[in-house]
């Protein structure tokens, strides 16, 4: 590979960051202009620039809109970022925080804090954490031990996401009228809730687990080699999966205890982001994440839109997506 189509290669993959990044910033004010409240573009950008705006749509614009923009930024880049690097370190296109069932143990997790733990947000985080820990950790040593092929660690994902539904089943069973509500938020996914106090935490989360991965992208592409492979060029294969794999959780679970449970987005962001980029890591990483955001701003702007006044659950939206794609996903597999 000559030095001129290198520069020439990386340079087409920062352009598409660059354009990314540019249409999230669109989607992004088109999401704070869409909403049930009748307002027109310009007074959304009054609000923004002048003292003398409507009181009211200030408080529209900057205690609900406002916050739930940048709620579905922070939670489709760790969604896409989390998704990228499951599928990197478990060699397979399908893994997932869905598919794997990390989003639903920290559903059921958070489920469990809602109703025996006096549903505050300490109980509520402990618990979404300590599933999705669990389960990616569960999922990764079982695969070892009994060797699970590529289909198969999907397969026993696909098995733990129907445990922790009929877990969470369970437990909606035994709660009372205000529980099960909090718990079908967490089901359905919503924006709506965010806060500046949840966005400064998920931000803080994202932030250190995107430097983290980015300072391993090395390991990482050697890790897409082969295991034996990356051994050999100084990688400590076993022990950095699992600092990888944990990192991912963590970032799922954030998004849980404050957004609910988002599926397919970080199947999504990572399918899309290594199509149109490649799986050279540096780049890969970055993009899956903004990816990510883009999709669920995307999703955002499209559940205030599809009846009038009416905000759906933006879980609904990109499950509908993410299950369509999914599937052809699957079929363009069986026919490879």
């Amino acid at each position: 590979m000559s030095a001129e189509f290198y520069k020439s290669l990386v340079f087409r993959k920062i352009l598409l960051i660059c354009c990314g990044t540019g249409l999230l910033f669109v989607l992004s004010i088109l999401d704070i202009a869409n909403g049930p409240a009748n307002y027109g573009f310009f007074e959304i950008l009054q609000s923004f620039f002048s003292r003398s705006a409507d009181k009211n749509l200030s408080v529209i614009v900057f205690n609900m809109r406002l916050p739930a923009a940048i709620a579905a930024v922070l939670a489709g880049a760790s969604l896409g970022l989390s998704g990228a690097v499951m599928q990197t370190l478990l060699a397979n296109p399908l893994a997932s925080p869905y598919t794997l069932g990390v989003g639903s143990a920290a559903g059921f997790g958070a489920a469990v804090g809602i109703v025996f733990f006096a549903g505050n947000f300490l109980s509520i985080g402990f618990f979404a954490f300590f599933f999705a820990i669990l389960s990616i950790v569960f999922i990764y040593r079982l695969s070892n031990r009994i060797n699970l092929g590529s289909s198969g660690i999907i397969l026993i994902g696909i098995i733990l996401v129907f445990i922790y539904q009929s877990l969470q089943a369970f437990v909606i069973y035994v709660a009372d009228e205000a529980e099960v509500s909090s718990i079908v938020f967490w089901t359905f996914g919503s924006l709506s809730k965010a806060n500046y106090a949840s966005l400064s935490i998920m931000l803080a989360v994202f932030a250190a687990a995107f430097f983290i991965s980015l300072y391993n992208a090395w390991s990482f592409n050697a890790v897409l080699l082969g295991d034996e492979i990356a051994q050999s060029m100084g990688v400590c294969v076993h022990s950095f999966k699992i600092k990888m794999l944990i990192l991912a959780s963590v970032l799922t679970a954030t998004c849980v205890c404050f957004v609910g449970t988002i599926g397919f987005v970080g199947l999504l962001g990572a399918h899309i982001s290594r199509i149109l980029i490649g799986a050279e890591q540096r780049f890969f990483l970055p993009f899956s994440a903004l990816i990510g955001t883009l999709l669920l701003s995307f999703s955002s702007i499209l559940s205030k839109n599809l009846i009038s006044g009416v905000i759906f659950p933006i879980g609904i939206i990109t499950s509908f997506i993410g299950a369509l794609f999914f599937l052809a996903i699957v079929l363009n597999k069986g026919r490879g």
